[in-house]
């Protein structure tokens, strides 16, 4: 890439040389004009000037091996967008180095509750990857907050104070979803059904409740469960 731009960059200063030069040549002319009317202008048609001037233009365009319409500044714009997109490519490099810094953090914090709680850490990745995305500051239109979406009523009787400290949220959501696994035998269909749709519309139902969107959640979190584990084998 950086031949690239060398060659980009040598060809833009040939260009602006030829322009340089042009200039140059109408300084010259522009001094013979001065000369002459110093001597006697007024004797001198503008005919005679314009041929002089156009003569030294195409001479000096010829020297360049370039036409006069070839003389542009199209290669610094070309560097100008190379350098903008080096820019960018840079910002998302941090952006994705900062991503996985964090989703590391994240992870450690996941295996931290997940033992002190008896729960599979995978299991609780699977949630927070259908609930957030790993989105620490996550908010839903419900008012769910963080990476295991807790409601604020939630999070309160959970203990939780800031619902986007990742390790306040973490520690609050699989303290509940234990707690649910706990009420309805460690099935995590059932566990998983109340954590979205409430634990009365699961005993209420006696089973995971015929609304569609909980209905897709368990299976969705159940599927990346699998998908998981599968990978640790």
């Amino acid at each position: 890439m950086t031949q690239g731009i060398s060659s980009s960059l040598n060809l833009t200063l040939a260009r602006l040389n030829a322009i340089e030069s042009n200039f140059q040549a109408l300084e010259n002319v522009m001094g013979q004009v001065n000369s002459l009317n110093n001597n006697n202008l007024a004797n001198v048609e503008k005919s005679n000037f314009q041929s002089v001037l156009d003569g030294k233009i195409k001479e000096n365009a010829k020297k360049e091996e370039k036409s006069i319409d070839e003389i542009e500044l199209g290669p610094i714009d070309e560097y100008t967008k190379k350098i903008e997109a080096n820019k960018k490519e840079s910002v998302d490099l941090k952006s994705k180095v900062d991503l996985m810094s964090q989703k590391a953090n994240i992870d450690e914090i996941i295996e931290t509750f997940a033992q002190k709680y008896d729960i599979d850490g995978d299991f609780i990745k699977a949630m927070i990857k259908q609930e957030s995305g790993f989105n620490p500051k996550a908010t839903s239109k419900k008012g769910a907050m963080g990476l295991m979406q807790l409601m604020p009523s939630t999070a309160k009787s959970l203990g939780v104070v800031d619902a986007y400290n990742p390790w306040e949220n973490i520690e609050g959501g699989v303290k509940y979803i234990k707690g649910l696994m706990d009420r309805f035998n460690n099935d995590e269909k059932l566990a998983l059904a109340a954590y979205n749709a409430g634990p009365n519309a699961v005993k209420r139902y006696g089973g995971i409740p015929p609304y569609k969107e909980t209905q897709n959640y368990v299976k969705s979190i159940m599927s990346t469960y699998e998908k998981l584990k599968e990978a640790k084998i």
